[in-house]
């Protein structure tokens, strides 16, 4: 798991949106996007999983 930190987390309601980069039939890779409710884009992850 790598997050990058863009800007403070203030708000009182975020959102979080991931998608599916790749799914293997090993490995699968994510990515996550945090917003808070005036849509400021504050952090990113990238997340590995080992699956199967």
């Amino acid at each position: 798991l790598r997050v990058d930190y863009l800007r403070p987390g203030r708000g009182n309601r975020f959102t979080a949106s991931s998608s599916l980069l790749r799914a293997g039939n090993k490995v699968a890779v994510a990515r996550v996007e945090l917003h808070n409710e005036e849509q400021l884009y504050i952090a990113s992850a990238t997340a590995t999983y080992m699956v199967g």
